[in-house]
């Protein structure tokens, strides 16, 4: 910016504001999505120019695309046409990029038109971007018809259609797509990686990125970012290590904030707080993003009062906390029991920090007081929200109720429950239990028969096991693990060797 400007009063003071080649410098210069007053600087330029070149168009166009205002870029458009200025086949790819990042389709349809009408319909990143923007726009048959239509495709066009399945159709779709790629790099690899990531299909995620490690691709920071939550989810520690030891060989050990926050998480995740303390202090800053993994990680262990002492740390050296901050804040005190502590802070949230309270955080009140016995006052407390209490906040008090055998306030509980997931057998036999318990033989027989009349189900128990960085997930009645029988048979030695010890 200070480059700019400066090259700016120059151009100025020699007389030379209205030449071609110093514009282009300096809108380029100035053209920097990331910081608007920047590209408000470019905008005012660009309004000063008499006749602007289509290069100059371009380098407009660009930067509102990738800007927040991307609607920005298709009024100037308008006015390039106005002018009678021709577009090359640059413009139309950011042009397009505009309207699938507003989702207007019709703007694209017309966009799309504008291409043809000039002779690049068949431009291969016009075509790419189309692709996009009909994928994008839930316009998956379009979006695949433009890439049959394709006399020659690159990686990016092949790795744009896979994107479109993984994010607006299904991970099934998209995967055959990736397997008919006639060439692969890391960016299809990680789209793919990301998209089971986010179906929570972790072991197939981690299995694609093996094989993109055998290819020798190096990750980019979105395949490390995604590789990082799978292990988190699958506490598959040993894969987590040796991702972290490839990211400090290549980087060093100084990451930047996502990066830093993901492996914290993992490691918390993973049953290692200490190796997430480590990834902690040598964090070269630390952001609220940093400390507040830190400070789920301690609420998930327990550690209540380091938990409130990271807390006001983290205050002290000036980081705001935000909303996710005191959810992590609030279920550690929760957790350890901290009762007067956690209702403090939930009180002080609005006032001294400036955060209002959300669902999540109510939820944690319930938990906090429901964990401590205060079955009577987590129900008020439900009834008194602003907000309505949704499933987490029904099944916190539920719980609560089930372990101090609370039968009257459980049985209002479960009913919300019921009527928010009728499906889900887990809550009538966690009712049945609070019955038996309290001699309701009655209600017990009356359960059981809501439970015949209603089609609900049971999830079958899951275990993990991570062996030689490898995750095998077995489920209760599934026999069609390959490695099933060889594992029921040892059990059954070890069994018969523990009988007869």
């Amino acid at each position: 910016m200070q480059e700019a400007k400066r090259l700016h009063a120059c151009i100025i003071t020699s007389g030379l504001q209205q030449q071609e080649i110093h514009l282009r410098k300096l809108i380029a210069l100035y053209a920097d999505p990331r910081i608007p007053s920047s590209l408000s600087h470019a905008r005012l330029l660009f309004d000063q120019i008499q006749l602007p070149s289509t290069f100059i168009y371009n380098t407009m166009f660009r930067a509102y695309a990738a800007s927040t205002d991307p609607l920005q870029a298709l009024h100037l458009y308008r006015q390039m046409c106005r002018h009678g200025t021709p577009p090359d086949h640059y413009t139309f790819p950011f042009l397009l990029k505009a309207c699938s990042s507003l989702s207007h389709l019709a703007q694209g349809e017309e966009i799309h038109s504008q291409a043809l009408k000039h002779g690049f319909g068949s431009d291969l990143f016009v075509q790419n971007s189309l692709i996009f923007l009909y994928g994008s726009n839930n316009r998956i048959s379009v979006a695949h018809q433009v890439f049959d239509e394709m006399g020659h495709r690159d990686i990016a066009t092949w790795t744009t259609l896979v994107t479109c399945y993984v994010d607006f159709c299904s991970v099934e779709s998209a995967r055959q797509v990736f397997d008919n790629m006639p060439d692969r790099n890391v960016v299809s690899y990680s789209a793919m990686i990301a998209g089971y990531v986010r179906k929570s299909r972790f072991g197939v995620a981690l299995g694609l990125f093996r094989e993109l490690v055998d290819a020798k691709m190096e990750p980019n920071d979105s395949t490390i970012m995604s590789v990082l939550c799978a292990c988190a989810n699958l506490g598959a520690l040993d894969m987590g290590r040796w991702i972290h030891s490839s990211i400090r060989q290549r980087k060093g050990d100084q990451f930047d904030s996502l990066i830093t926050t993901a492996l914290i998480d993992m490691y918390v995740k993973c049953g290692s707080i200490m190796n997430a303390l480590c990834v902690f202090e040598g964090a070269r800053k630390k952001n609220v993003g940093e400390w507040t993994a830190l400070m789920s990680g301690l609420a998930m262990h327990g550690l209540g009062r380091q938990l409130i002492e990271a807390f006001e740390e983290m205050v002290s050296s000036g980081v705001k906390p935000n909303a996710v901050t005191f959810v992590a804040l609030l279920a550690g005190c929760s957790h350890s029991g901290l009762v007067k502590e956690g209702l403090s802070y939930f009180n002080r949230m609005k006032l001294e920090y400036g955060v209002d309270p959300i669902v999540e955080h109510f939820g944690c009140v319930v938990d906090l007081l429901g964990r401590a016995g205060l079955i009577d006052q987590a129900f008020r407390f439900i009834e008194e929200m602003p907000v309505e209490a949704n499933a987490a906040i029904w099944g916190a008090l539920f719980n609560a109720c089930r372990v101090y055998k609370n039968v009257e306030v459980g049985e209002i509980a479960a009913r919300w429950l019921m009527i928010d997931e009728p499906w889900n057998a887990a809550i009538y036999v966690s009712l049945l239990g609070l019955y038996r318990e309290a001699g309701r033989w009655d209600q017990v027989e009356k359960v059981k028969e809501e439970m015949k009349n209603t089609v609900c189900r049971k999830n079958p128990g899951c275990s993990l096991l991570e062996v030689n960085g490898f995750c095998f997930e077995f489920v209760a009645g599934d026999r069609s693990h390959p490695c099933a029988l060889e594992v029921c048979k040892n059990l059954s030695k070890l069994i018969v060797e523990f009988t007869e010890n």
